[in-house]
């Protein structure tokens, strides 16, 4: 699906309003302010990408600003991500500040305040749900605010296939638009772990043990056998050891291993990437389906086969 919209239909007195509703309807509900209201003059388009909305927007410069008080009359938790096509911006959210020049790709989160100063002659916007972005790269939280892979040739491929993904033609059904989800998403995830890469300080001795378990999981979550004393073994470590690490962390190896399989069978069916609900399961490790199926409906409010995309 596709919409346009364009301020030039709208009297001029009500040009600034028709937008702020418009972009709010669309993203986060925001508060919003202009220098000249009068000759305000801006275009929108947006298009659905399966569980991914991608926005074109051009205006003269304005100003976001989303609240405490936003927050808690609109709640949302998607993130955005923004690429700066033609034009400057300037973001700040959770004490970090980026200004934003042609080809800076940056993210923010509208579960926490943030504010946008923007003069966009061309800006794609990308909301992106939390729990398919948390699922590739949990520290995606620390990462909002910040030029996203500056000078590395990966942020640039991300760079062209939103530009691409904007203009592409695309047949009506989610067909060709679910794995083009698929394949923006992980290839944004790329660009994250690479800033978590390059940023992140020498790990001490027990977190990196935790993270080398973390790995070892999520690379073997189809095990249905796995437990506590094989993740410990290929960490060579007893497993005490591994169980008193996330301890440290308040969980333990199997909530773990069992959150990381919900997480990735709810992406599986909300990606389009299984056909059948027991492709989720089996492949993420479940090898009672009942069993599954209530534990998904239990942290998710909804059964697995309602997420499930018709091919």
């Amino acid at each position: 699906m596709e919409l346009n919209y364009s301020t030039n239909a709208v009297a001029a007195g009500h040009r600034f309003e028709y937008w702020s509703d418009v972009v709010c309807s669309h993203f986060i509900p925001a508060s919003s302010r202009v220098s000249n209201r009068e000759n305000f003059s801006a275009r929108f388009a947006v298009r659905a990408l399966g569980s991914l909305t991608l926005a074109e927007m051009s205006s003269p410069q304005h100003y976001w600003e989303r609240t405490p008080q936003h927050l808690r009359t609109g709640p949302n938790e998607d993130f955005m991500l923004s690429l700066m096509v033609a034009g400057r911006g300037f973001l700040s959210q959770s004490g970090r500040d980026v200004l934003q020049r042609p080809g800076d790709i940056a993210l923010y989160d509208a579960a926490r305040p943030f504010s946008y100063d923007l003069e966009p002659q061309s800006v794609l916007l990308l909301r992106v749900p939390r729990k398919q972005l948390l699922f590739r790269v949990p520290e995606a939280e620390k990462l909002t605010a910040m030029r996203l892979g500056e000078g590395h040739s990966i942020s640039i491929l991300l760079a062209s296939m939103m530009r691409e993904a904007a203009v592409i033609d695309l047949p009506a059904n989610q067909g060709a638009q679910v794995p083009l989800a698929a394949s923006l998403l992980d290839m944004l995830a790329v660009v994250l772990q690479l800033q978590v890469a390059g940023g992140t300080p020498a790990l001490s001795p027990r977190e990196a043990l935790f993270k080398s378990a973390q790995d070892f999981i999520s690379e073997h979550l189809d095990d249905c056998e796995l437990d506590v004393e094989r993740i410990a073994a290929a960490q060579h470590v007893s497993a005490r050891t591994m169980t008193r690490v996330f301890a440290e962390h308040g969980t333990t190896p199997m909530h773990w291993l069992w959150q990381r399989r919900l997480e990735a069978s709810h992406c599986a069916l909300v990606e389009g990437r299984v056909q059948q609900v027991t492709q989720a399961a089996f492949q993420n490790g479940f090898s009672d389906l009942s069993h599954f199926c209530r534990v998904f409906k239990k942290a998710y409010g909804t059964t697995p086969h309602t997420l499930l995309r018709p091919h």
